[in-house]
């Protein structure tokens, strides 16, 4: 294995211009710079990431915080984590998935920035209004939101557009015919609690139905395929049951379709579902293949990771990094035109 004696004899300067070319502590021109990056490259010398650490007082290392929702962690999210590992690694970055509290998770993650632990945040399932913004806000850490608070006009962020995959949902239903379309969302503990996706879907759906006249129909349902099963019969029973369903919960999704099939419906036949922004392993595991928009889990934690470096090395503010991403379309079979009464 290469060392930093022998990058210093191969671009024939001193080991103390490698380590300053490396750190930065010092300026070195830039045909020696050239000469050494050269150098490190035939030797595939590999620069020891806690001594470029401790000369630019970095750890190197991205916080990647989770709070204390109520949520199951669907495709998407796992998506984002792969995303940003790779990004990050890629940039010379370890990300360290760090869970905290509601309330004191700001607070904590501050105090983790300050110990030397981490050099910036990403924050995952953010809530309309966040406790853990607030604090890092205040206490001036980098920080990128993977979602968006109520106003993040002032802040760095990735996030689904929402507003496009419900809308285009309802939109694309009530094309086929459809009118009693309901909305099945997530659990209502995290509409209490103020989960970004759970809250803003429900608002946009509404405002859907409403522009084209018809009449809203919202359901919360655990995140469960047998809460999925228990609401599949309870909605056909309704005396003016809905013709087809938007659904924003993957494992929901899973025992609504299965409740359809036991009690002999026929999906699209009886029923319309569409799942909005899942994913494409969902699509593939249903019966009938689940018609959806992909969330591009991976395409936004690369993002968030690129940026939050990006937000360190003070190449942009966080104004700069604002960006809303559409969901692709998994053509399924679980949509069709209205029944015939």
């Amino acid at each position: 294995m290469a060392t930093m004696q022998d990058v210093a004899k191969r671009a024939n300067v001193a080991v103390s211009t490698v380590s300053y070319a490396l750190s930065g502590a010092r300026p070195v021109a830039r045909a020696t710079a050239e000469r050494i990056r050269q150098a490190m490259e035939e030797l595939d010398y590999e620069p020891n990431a806690m001594a470029r650490g401790l000369a630019r007082r970095r750890s190197y290392t991205l916080a990647m915080s989770f709070p204390e929702f109520d949520t199951a962690m669907g495709e998407t999210v796992f998506g984002i984590v792969r995303g940003a590992q790779r990004a990050a690694a890629e940039l010379g970055y370890h990300l360290a998935v760090w869970p905290v509290s509601r309330d004191r998770g700001g607070a904590e993650l501050a105090t983790i920035v300050r110990q030397g632990k981490a050099d910036g945040v990403l924050l995952v399932e953010v809530a309309v209004a966040d406790p853990r913004v607030s604090h890092l806000q205040e206490a001036e850490i980098p920080f990128v939101l993977v979602g968006r608070t109520e106003d993040s006009s002032a802040y760095a962020y990735v996030d689904i557009d929402f507003e496009e995959a419900i809308d285009s949902a309802v939109r694309r239903l009530h094309a086929l015919g459809h009118e009693r379309i309901a909305f099945v969302g997530r659990p209502q503990t995290q509409v209490a609690t103020g989960y970004g996706p759970a809250v803003r879907s429900r608002t946009i759906y509404r405002a859907s139905m409403e522009s084209l006249g018809l009449a809203p129909a919202t359901v919360s349902c655990d995140a469960s395929p047998v809460a999925g099963r228990q609401l599949a019969r309870s909605l056909w029973t309704q005396t003016n049951r809905p013709t087809a369903l938007v659904v924003l919960n993957d494992m929901a999704t899973l025992g609504l379709l299965a409740g359809f099939h036991e009690m002999g419906l026929d999906v699209p036949g009886d029923i319309s579902v569409v799942g909005a922004v899942s994913s494409r392993p969902l699509s593939a595991m249903t019966y009938p293949p689940l018609t959806t928009s992909h969330g591009p889990g991976e395409e936004m934690g690369a993002y968030a990771a690129q940026a939050l470096v990006a937000l360190l090395d003070g190449q942009i503010a966080p104004t700069d990094c604002q960006r809303l991403v559409r969901c692709a379309l998994v053509a399924g079979e679980t949509i069709g035109p209205v029944p015939a009464p």
